[in-house]
């Protein structure tokens, strides 16, 4: 069962010991930088994702703030341990995120990603987040509309 949980002091060295495989690292920001970003802007909410139990994943979120918008969310770190990728945990994990944004009352939810990163391309294209444009740093953008 995936579930997500919030990082505490329990189960923030798990999280620091996730590893993405070689060929992605440059793609994300290091599980370290992410917890300690989240404490300096309290917006910001960071999720361990679980797997039976064990953390497996990391994702963090937040409200837009420039200027506020409480219906719309970004999605800004998501990554599975490269031992627990294929196995349809990042899919799980983005029901959960997306329940926690309707609870949040969000309407929209997005995110972002790196032309080159064609894995996380399939993942939240499969999952129903649209394209919508790109980014100044040339990141592709998704939007998905939450009902």
């Amino acid at each position: 069962m995936v579930e997500l949980r919030e990082v505490d002091k329990d189960n923030y060295l798990d999280c620091l010991r996730l590893r993405l495989l070689p060929e992605q690292q440059h793609f994300l920001a290091p599980n370290g930088d992410t917890i300690a970003q989240s404490k300096f802007e309290p917006h910001h909410r960071v999720r361990a994702i679980y797997n039976h139990d064990k953390v497996v994943g990391l994702l963090s979120y937040c409200h837009e703030d420039e200027p506020e918008d409480l219906e719309l969310y970004w999605l800004f770190r998501f990554m599975i341990d490269k031992s627990y990728q294929g196995q349809g945990i990042g899919s799980k994990a983005l029901e959960q995120l997306v329940e926690e944004v309707k609870v949040l009352n969000g309407k929209q939810l997005r995110t972002m990603h790196k032309p080159s990163n064609l894995e996380a391309a399939k993942v939240y294209k499969k999952f129903g987040f649209s394209e919508i444009g790109e980014l100044d740093d040339g990141d592709t953008l998704l939007e998905l509309n939450i009902t």
